[in-house]
């Protein structure tokens, strides 16, 4: 929908997707031009970061700073002789609109705010950043995903999407081990409220609360009612199937898990997040060639992503391919040093690979780092494989009480079945429930 308002700064006449004047006289811009101006005049005098202004002008490519000049002396010149007075430069940062603006309402019924974008273009652009950010699973590239979304909901407190994905985030933070999982369950939810504040259905926020609310909070039957919920409101919508699958693994169901799964790459075969989902459930159903295709696929498109090659290494791992086990296992970590996630779950490979002291050596830096830290759970079918089913037993009580999302889903892990007559895991889980 177009705005009703006129921007006026200046000589200027600003109609956001309508046009500009300079008084009564039209001024023709090319797209990217007005884009740019667009952005500087209702960011109103604030600095507009180089890296905002790439992703809002040219959100899938890769552009330099050469570009971005050609487009700033561009624009200048089409606003000559007052554009010196009106864009600044912020040397190695950004550029800003230097004068004040005022919104001038047109007349007609359709004048009023509800008329108006429902984001500010500088909350659109930093959140556009962001999701360039979060695309790399990586500890740095979450910050700066995290650091972006939070310019965004400064710059539009009601940014509904930017609340939703500061609680995704969140999630992959836990899952990773980058964050301890209470901080992640305080403000993942603390996202996924304020985004629900907006009074729209917000389906994306509703499924990551009910994550949070399961496999962190613990409360496995609520979190389940809230992602069916979710569910109920957009069928469409592919990460609900995959929170639901994590849920659903927490209750011990590997078929309910495979199934959503099986739904979420359906909708979205593109999304790395339900291809590695449907990976874990095809492992844990007995797939492991298809779990293998599955992350083979990711390893291909998305040659950034550590996880598939650690996935792709378990499961050659299980299906006796030992040496190209290794070869990934290595990748994996050379891809991760700083990510202990990455050692302890890949030390299972090594002692499946002949390679017990190098998976020793990958379990004592893993549980000794703090943070980032290793999810214990992910420790425990190397631990198993090494004969410590002590330790193992250890590490998940350890899980269980810090709230580790990992936690209630090694109820299905294979690996683990040899633990399922013990007492003690009968006991884990039933004190947990």
């Amino acid at each position: 929908m177009r705005s009703e308002l006129n921007l006026v700064f200046g000589p200027f006449r600003l109609k956001p997707g309508g046009g500009l004047w300079r008084h009564d006289d039209e001024i023709r811009l090319p797209p990217k031009e007005m884009a740019l101006l667009e952005l500087l005049v209702q960011s109103r005098g604030e600095v507009v970061k180089h890296e905002a202004i790439y992703q809002y002008l040219w959100p899938r490519q890769t552009i330099g700073y050469p570009s971005l000049a050609r487009c700033v002396y561009s624009l200048r010149k089409a606003l000559a002789p007052e554009a010196d007075e009106l864009i600044r430069t912020i040397p190695k940062r950004g550029y800003r609109l230097a004068v004040p603006v005022q919104s001038v309402a047109e007349n007609g019924p359709n004048c009023a705010i509800k008329s108006m974008v429902a984001t500010h273009p500088l909350a659109h652009a930093h959140f556009q950043a962001g999701l360039a950010s979060a695309s790399n699973p990586g500890a740095e590239s979450l910050d700066r995903a995290l650091h972006w979304f939070e310019a965004s909901v400064r710059s539009d407190p009601g940014f509904s999407a930017a609340h939703t994905a500061l609680a995704e985030v969140r999630l992959y933070q836990s899952i990773r081990g980058f964050i301890h999982p209470r901080d992640a369950l305080r403000m993942g939810l603390d996202s996924c409220n304020l985004a629900l504040k907006s009074g729209e259905p917000m389906v994306q926020a509703r499924g990551l609360r009910a994550w949070f609310t399961a496999l962190i909070g613990g409360d496995l039957e609520h979190g389940l009612k809230l992602a069916e919920e979710a569910l109920q409101l957009d069928p469409e919508y592919s990460r609900t199937y995959v929170y639901l699958s994590w849920i659903h693994r927490a209750l011990g169901s590997s078929e309910a898990a495979l199934k959503y799964t099986t739904k979420a790459v359906a909708q979205d075969p593109h999304g790395v997040f339900n291809r590695h989902a449907h990976a874990v459930s095809l492992f844990q159903a007995g797939k492991n060639a298809e779990a293998l295709k599955q992350e083979e696929w990711v390893a291909k498109n998305y040659p950034v992503d550590d996880i598939a090659k650690g996935y792709r290494s378990v499961f050659l791992a299980s299906l006796g391919r030992h040496r190209e086990a290794l070869d990934a296992a290595y990748q994996a970590l050379d891809m991760a040093q700083h990510i202990p996630s990455v050692w302890g779950a890949l030390a299972w490979t090594m002692v499946v690979c002949g390679e017990p002291e190098e998976a020793r050596r990958l379990i004592q830096e893993a549980h000794s780092a703090r943070l980032p830290r290793c999810p214990r759970p992910l420790m425990v079918p190397a631990l198993l494989a090494l004969g410590k089913v002590d330790v193992a037993f250890g590490f998940l009580y350890e899980a269980r009480e810090e709230q580790c999302p990992w936690f209630f889903g090694a109820r299905t892990d294979p690996r683990l079945a040899v633990l399922r007559d013990d007492k003690r895991w009968q006991s884990l889980y039933r004190e947990a429930a």
